[in-house]
């Protein structure tokens, strides 16, 4: 399988051995399962990290092991993301430092697959309306702030607006804000 990924504006082509993805699937799983305990994302802890969230930190490790020319642990990263993500296009890595603003394609159709989150966390169409309602009053509106595009999300520890990204492509930022409200709702749903 390949893996495209874009490093300031060069585009690679990774290439994965099919094999290598159904050998390293008890590695994988283990991996899910130390990120089920949270993962640190740029400057934030996240304690329940969605689909998105699991790719852009698997693909920073990828952007490090491509930068130090690691290429056993580039390739076990790119089979990771190819493992649970076998419709992703492209990856587009940040190389800012922030890694929340990786951008992830996917093909035409596609979509991340399940990390064995329930259905309805899958399909936001098909949640509870009043949830979905709630979750969006501690997520703002995408909004342009300079040459770049953000959101903020309700600290309900402090009652703040803290800014949650800042990206230069307004799509880009819908999206994450749209998976900022699906993390709120599973938050809330819980």
């Amino acid at each position: 399988m390949e893996l495209k990924v874009i490093i300031e504006e060069e585009l690679y082509t990774l290439n994965v051995p099919d094999q290598l993805l159904e050998e390293a699937a008890g590695f994988f799983d283990k991996m899910d399962t130390d990120m089920d305990a949270g993962i640190q994302m740029s400057r934030t802890w996240v304690d329940k990290p969605d689909k998105t969230q699991r790719l852009q930190a698997v693909a920073n490790k990828l952007l490090t092991a491509i930068e130090t020319e690691n290429h056993s642990l580039g390739r076990m990263m790119a089979a990771y993301i190819l493992s649970r993500a076998p419709n992703v296009d492209v990856i587009d890595m940040d190389t800012s430092g922030d890694m929340t603003t990786t951008e992830i394609r996917y093909r035409e159709g596609g979509s991340p697959v399940s990390f064995g989150m329930p259905p309805m966390l899958d399909d936001p169409f098909g949640m509870d309306p009043a949830l979905r309602e709630a979750a969006e009053k501690h997520v703002s509106k995408v909004f342009k702030q300079g040459r770049v595009y953000s959101f903020s999300l309700l600290n309900d520890k402090t009652g703040e607006w803290e800014t949650a990204t800042q990206v230069k492509d307004q799509q880009q930022a819908e999206e994450q804000r749209e998976q900022a409200v699906l993390a709120k709702m599973r938050e809330l749903a819980h």
